[in-house]
């Protein structure tokens, strides 16, 4: 790889520091602004290079001794040469300069910075188990056992023999936290407990996997409802959201295209004596939704990384919903959509930066927005 000796300048999007050279946009991991670092370039492309730090020069005042062994080598972390109240600082700044006509407060939340992934996958080999190294396909070393983001229960040596040796011919590993016992995310379902509500997830189902911010992230989107609502859940799941804070709600109408996930919202709504939801199976990727939800007033929308689609926008267009709560793992695509939905008469009235993805560059955002 080719090596660049570089200062660098500012913080941006993806966990990377921006610096120039020779007329490119260099992107490096592992730096600070200010540092004067040699770095190893991985990608070259004719506008912009991406590298990164190989060896510190002129260290920043906001370095600090990585916690981690296998930092900067391992692709699972971003920010582990920096105190954790710096990195909310980042994510806070880099969110304000993505809306910078939302003159409000954003509402930053966070919990412990260590141990809070409910799940995990590793990659297997067949000789070794971990995460990749960043930018490759080889796996790292005692990723597996050191790794500081998941529950210890989770790590490989931790985990009942008899569930490593079910899965360790697997190349993908994903093993998910459930309310006993650790699982096989492909075969098992898991059962999970919040507030007061017992709750299945399928195999392979979407669930957020921060367990000490979930709680918090449902009490703020509580708050945000008015009492006695009458909601649309788009990208339901199986109905987490809505059965945990059904006391504020007087009706819902959840809509997912993944069917099993569908089939356990229906059961975990009856075990939860939530007897005034229904939901169905349908794709939310058609151009429009259905016209028998075109009255809900409410919407609640978890849309995965790609945002919502051009016939969701259309349909908050033509069926005028009073309010979108919206919660996003993507502020780019999150950014697109309220730009959509302003565009049709809507205003921003709630911002807040749940930090579910501590050291690492992603993080979660939640909104509301009302005609």
């Amino acid at each position: 790889m080719e090596k660049l000796r570089i200062k660098l300048e500012k913080w941006v999007n993806g966990g990377f520091c921006l610096a120039h050279h020779e007329g490119h946009a260099v992107f490096v991991e592992g730096g600070l602004p200010g540092e004067l670092v040699d770095i190893s370039l991985y990608k070259t492309g004719n506008k912009e290079w991406f590298g990164s730090v190989s060896e510190v020069i002129e260290p920043s005042e906001s370095r600090i001794p990585s916690d981690c062994s296998v930092f900067m080598e391992c692709g699972g972390c971003s920010y582990r040469h920096i105190s954790y109240q710096d990195e909310v600082e980042i994510k806070t700044t880099l969110l304000e300069g993505m809306f910078p006509k939302w003159k409000g407060k954003i509402q930053v939340v966070k919990g412990p910075e260590n141990e809070y992934r409910n799940n995990v996958q590793w990659q297997s080999n067949g000789r070794e188990i971990g995460y990749f190294s960043k930018n490759s396909h080889r796996i790292v070393k005692e990723s597996n056992s050191v790794c500081k983001t998941v529950d210890k229960r989770l790590l490989w040596d931790m985990v009942p023999a008899g569930l490593q040796k079910s899965v360790a011919k697997n190349k993908v590993i994903q093993l998910r936290l459930s309310s006993k016992s650790v699982v096989n995310y492909e075969r098992d379902q898991t059962e999970i407990t919040i507030f007061n509500t017992k709750l299945k997830v399928p195999e392979r189902g979407f669930f957020q996997i921060n367990r000490f911010l979930l709680e918090p992230w449902l009490e703020k989107i509580k708050s945000l409802l008015p009492d006695s609502a009458n909601i649309l859940e788009l990208f339901c799941g199986c109905g987490t959201i809505g059965i945990s804070i059904r006391e504020k709600i007087e009706s819902l109408y959840g809509m997912e295209s993944h069917e099993k996930s569908i089939r356990y919202a229906k059961e975990n709504a009856k075990t939860n004596s939530a007897l005034q939801f229904e939901y169905e199976v349908s794709d939310l990727y058609q151009k429009h939704l259905p016209k028998h939800v075109s009255t809900i007033p409410i919407w609640i929308v978890n849309p995965p990384r790609a945002g919502l689609t051009e016939g969701i926008i259309e349909s908050a267009s033509m069926f005028s919903p009073k309010q979108i709560i919206y919660s996003s793992c993507n502020p780019s695509t999150l950014k697109r959509d309220i730009t959509r939905l302003e565009a049709i008469g809507y205003r921003l009235t709630y911002m807040g930066l749940f930090d579910f993805f501590p050291r690492t560059q992603h993080y979660e955002v939640l909104v509301s927005l009302k005609k």
